[in-house]
């Protein structure tokens, strides 16, 4: 049965229900008893007991005797019983059955409707979703029994209509149940404690559904009336009001306007529930922003908009001090003008400016706040505390963050780089919203914006695709409607409420044409209708509005700054960013300096740099731009110094060719480009390659995360753990060499930082002992990347001795820094060396190789005036662990003893063979390489000569080597030949083969583990 028909019967059997009662009152058997039925008596079995088991026999005959009624009866108390035996054995499906065959008897039996609605709501395979057979169930005994089980099951019905699946289907019969039940008297059994608390939250969620604002209000102080009852109710009984209902009261009262009301609300719940410090600091917090919008309320009444000429004077000082850097003067002419006229916003926001740069952020954050309570609508003061609370109050106050840079955003749609902030913010605790905000700001931001990329990044790390919807951008009133014709305030104030509460744009905007019949030359109204137009997309139409605005006061900052954002790309767009940044716009001069930037164009590149150097002076770190700022003037001079490296370069190209001959020396090599230019210095860097992977990264470098991640939950021990990498890391504070980080030689250079200093510097002599000049900072890719990881970490060197002393702001910015080294140090450049030391000693034994080392050992200077024929090689060989220097020793001194003793005892003309046999054992499945060298020469030679080194010729040297890695040489008789000299290697397996296939290349040893910049 459907919610929507279950709900239609019930309705239509309330209605007849009287007649029902009246019509067959008198009708025998037409309904059950009143009372409910007690259950059947069940046997020793726990079943119902067999007619035949009573009467024998006859008790099919008494049965027959029975009239249809008794006998229907009968049958009805058989199927209650089973039912109820079947629910209290958890067999739900099986007791509903019965409860509905016995319902198909007596339709409408108040027990078999309840003991039903239970099995329903019990039976667990409806997990999580709304009971509703079991509430229509339940619901319907207030048609059959309305005066019995009904009365005794309404705040059953209330609870069950209350869980989390069922919250919006049944709200308003939620809400109709629990007012019926705050009607009774207050001791009732039936009568839940906290009734009136429930009916008080129902009616705030229909407020929150209502149509309209009349509706709403009426449900919110229908609510109200229910919450004042229920503390009434707390008190008559003693007992303590909860903590939900009183900070429900003070939030209703708060959407109705009404702070007086609200801030007793909050002061009650400060009073009655002192023990949970956070509800009492959220309504301290509230108290104080509702005392200081009742502060401003008054200050409009005694002063209105205008501000003195004194208390101006003293603001126009006050901002020219502030764009010339000069805080305290500021600070003072600024606070001189806010004493002499407290409503002034403006003044209030810029107070706020200079006390965010001087870090007096409480300070800050109020000076905001009252620039916000005065003008609603101001933008800017909702953008500058959003991006204080970001990026100073480490997360602590980032839903206030995010509500002030959505206004911002709502209020000027225009300044997209708003997208990217809030994308970060929700990226903590909301992915779709997150990934939306930074895919807006994709799409709106130019090709080349240097945030576009981190968007990109931050869309694939949240990893989830979410629909993109694009809401409505309600326009603020002017900045001057406090100043303006009555008329025309209703005016405006009334096509807002049109557009931006309830999305009719093209009714607000007839409203604004009609308008301007009575006001033609009114800017406040002009500007305002081209917002509508503009939030309705007809961009051309908004810029004709606001060109006829400037005609009329060719002086207003915003609406200069405005058009040249819809016009940047034209020389128009470039003319209004200009005379809005004359006007003291600086979101137009970053957006002007921007523009110059990109044309390319030689002389507009200076201007630029000049444009962008005006703003770094005239904004603030709170200012939307300024992180762009920075990058972009860090850019700016990573391109002035090509340029100028680029003129240097020429100049000293055209010097002499000795010149660069010598440039080519200085600038080194990468650990790539030495291996492959000296390969004899395979072992000596392999050892300390080990050493740093060993005693460096392996036991010191993982401590980095873990301080990086103490410091960034700011656990109890962090801060002690920070103290204790730091000497390790460091040495003793007393020890230290302080000074700058990018050279070997200096910074902190003690403990592990500098013993990995002396292993770099190890690694450099083994260079110059090959002939090859090491730059490991800039051309190797893996150590350029664990020689900026350490300096960063060594430039925080000072913090991370003394983390306690740091803001919250510093100390995440050291937390950051550590788990960026901890990633660098202790899982990536590890993964590195390692494959490194791995290719590193692995060599490859084919017939090229053979053939090689034969060639160079046959044209010695003492087998110049010997016949020697070429090797005879044969197999396919292997790959062997060992440095292939190693190797090549190996090989040559057995090929040079065998060549010595065939010139001296075997007929000419000399020739030695060479097998390459892979050998694999029956038992343990392990491959060998035997390296069989054979020869006609009838010199005796035993395993015995060779292990007690009878031999001379280098063989002492052989035996050496082969025992470095568990290799073996022994003599074997060879048919065709006179004797075989054996040289055995384990082979690698498959996938060590595999993985050592090439000396690392120059792409295996960098991207891995990428540079920090």
């Amino acid at each position: 049965m459907s919610v929507l028909g279950a709900r239609a019967r019930r309705r239509l059997l309330v209605a007849t229900a009287g007649l029902l009662s009246l019509g067959l009152a008198g009708a025998s058997g037409a309904a059950p008893p009143a009372d409910p039925l007690p259950a059947p008596d069940l046997n020793d079995a726990g079943s119902l007991p067999d007619l035949a088991e009573e009467g024998g026999s006859e008790t099919g005959s008494e049965l027959e005797m029975l009239d249809p009624e008794e006998q229907r009866q009968l049958e009805f108390d058989n199927h209650l019983g089973q039912a109820k035996r079947a629910y209290q054995q958890h067999r739900y499906d099986e007791s509903v059955a019965e409860y509905t065959a016995a319902l198909e008897l007596f339709d409408g039996d108040p027990e078999a409707l309840l003991g039903r609605a239970l099995a329903h709501k019990a039976d667990p395979e409806k997990g999580s979703r709304c009971p509703t057979q079991a509430i229509e169930d339940l619901t319907l005994l207030e048609v059959y029994d309305p005066r019995g089980l009904w009365l005794e099951e309404r705040d059953t019905a209330v609870e069950w209509m209350g869980l989390e699946a069922c919250v919006d289907v049944y709200l308003t019969e939620r809400r109709t149940i629990a007012e019926e039940l705050t009607k009774l008297e207050r001791k009732d059994k039936e009568r839940p404690e906290d009734i009136r608390m429930t009916a008080a939250q129902l009616r705030r969620s229909e407020a929150d559904l209502a149509r309209n604002e009349q509706q709403a209000r009426r449900h919110l102080q229908a609510a109200t009336e229910h919450l004042v009852r229920y503390r009434d109710e707390c008190e008559a009984d003693e007992r303590k009001p909860e903590l939900a209902a009183m900070q429900l009261e003070a939030e209703i009262y708060e959407r109705l306007e009404q702070a007086e009301a609200a801030i007793e609300a909050y002061e009650r719940i400060a009073t009655t529930h002192p023990d949970d410090p956070q509800a009492v600091s959220a309504a301290n917090k509230q108290i104080a922003e509702l005392r200081l919008e009742l502060q401003v309320a008054r200050i409009q009444e005694l002063q209105g908009g205008e501000p003195t000429p004194e208390a101006e004077a003293a603001y126009n000082r006050g901002l020219s001090a502030l764009r010339g850097g000069k805080l305290d003067t500021a600070r003072a002419q600024l606070q001189q003008a806010v004493d002499e006229s407290p409503w002034y916003p403006r003044a209030h926001y810029y107070l706020g400016e200079v006390h965010a740069r001087q870090e007096h952020f409480p300070e800050a954050v109020e000076s905001f706040k009252r620039a916000i309570a005065m003008e609603r609508y101001d933008y800017a003061a909702h953008m500058a505390l959003g991006l204080l609370y970001k990026k100073e109050f480490s997360g602590a106050e980032d839903e206030q963050a995010r509500v002030h840079l959505d206004l911002a955003l709502r209020l000027r749609p225009d300044l997209y780089v708003l997208h990217f902030h809030l994308g970060e913010l929700y990226a903590r605790s909301d992915k779709e919203q997150a990934i939306g905000h930074f895919r807006r700001f994709r799409e709106l931001c130019d090709a080349d914006d240097p945030k576009r990329a981190a968007a990109k990044d931050a869309i694939l790390a949240l990893q989830r695709e979410v629909e993109e919807a694009e809401p409505f951008v309600p326009p603020p009133p002017p900045s001057n409607v406090d100043r303006l014709d009555p008329a025309l305030y209703r005016l405006i104030s009334e096509a807002y409420v049109l557009g931006a509460e309830h999305g009719e744009w093209d009714r607000a905007e007839k409203l604004l044409i009609n308008g301007l019949k009575q006001f033609p030359d009114e800017t406040a109204l002009l500007n305002i209708l081209a917002q509508v137009v503009d939030a309705q997309g007809e961009g051309g139409r908004a810029r004709a509005f606001w060109e006829d605005s400037l005609r009329v006061d060719p002086n207003q900052m915003e609406v200069n700054e405005r058009l040249g954002l819809m016009l940047a790309n034209s020389k128009d767009g470039r003319d209004y960013l200009r005379r809005a940044a004359d006007l003291g716009s600086v979101i137009a001069r970053y957006r002007l300096a921007e523009l110059l930037w990109d044309s390319y164009d030689p002389q507009d590149l200076w201007n630029a740099s000049e444009e962008l150097d005006i703003y770094l002076r005239e904004a603030g770190p709170y200012d939307v731009y300024w992180d762009s700022a920075n990058a972009l003037r860090k850019h700016m001079d990573d391109t002035f110094r090509k340029i100028y490296a680029g003129v240097g370069f020429a100049g000293v190209f055209l010097l002499s060719f000795p010149l660069g001959l010598i440039w080519r020396r200085v600038r080194g090599s990468s650990l790539k480009q030495m291996l492959q230019h000296a390969p004899t210095s395979f072992p000596e860097v392999a050892r300390i390659l080990s050493l740093i992977r060993h005693e460096i990264l392996k036991h010191n470098t993982t401590l980095l995360s873990d301080v990086g991640r103490a410091l960034e939950m700011d656990e109890p021990d962090a801060e002690a753990r920070a103290t204790l990498l730091a000497r390790r890391l460091f040495g003793e504070a007393g020890d230290a060499d302080h000074g700058e980080p990018g050279e070997y030689g200096s910074g902190e250079r003690r403990g592990i930082y500098g013993r990995f200093l002396g292993y770099v510097r190890e690694l450099e002599q083994v260079g110059r002992a090959h002939g090859v000049t090491l730059n490991l900072r800039r051309k190797d890719p893996t150590f350029k990347a664990m020689l900026r990881a350490f300096d960063d970490v060594a430039g925080k060197a000072k913090w991370l001795r003394h983390p306690g002393g740091l803001r919250p702001s510093k100390k995440l910015e050291l937390a950051r820094v550590l788990l960026r080294a901890g990633d660098v140090l202790g899982r990536r450049a590890f993964d590195r060396l390692s494959d490194i030391i791995r290719k590193l000693c692995i060599a490859k034994v084919d017939g090229e190789f053979i053939a090689g080392v034969y060639e160079e050992v046959a044209t010695e200077g003492k087998f110049a005036k010997l016949d020697i024929g070429p090797a005879q090689v044969e197999g396919q060989g292997e790959k062997v662990r060992i440095f292939p220097s190693d190797l090549h020793d190996i090989l040559a001194n057995v090929l040079r003893n065998s060549l010595m003793s065939s010139a001296m005892y075997a007929q000419p003309p000399i020739a030695l063979g060479v097998e390459l046999e892979t050998e694999l054992d029956d038992i343990t499945g392990l491959a060998t390489l035997a390296i069989r060298i054979k020869d006609r020469s009838p010199e005796r030679l035993t395993n015995e000569m060779l292990r007690g080194r009878y031999v001379e010729r280098g063989m002492g040297i052989t035996a050496d080597l082969l025992s470095r890695y568990d290799g073996s040489i022994a003599v074997e008789p060879e048919p065709g030949w006179e004797k075989a000299v054996v040289l055995r290697f384990f082979a690698l397996e498959e996938d060590e083969a595999v993985a050592g296939d090439e000396i690392p290349r120059a792409e295996d040893l960098g991207p891995a583990v990428p540079a920090h910049s």
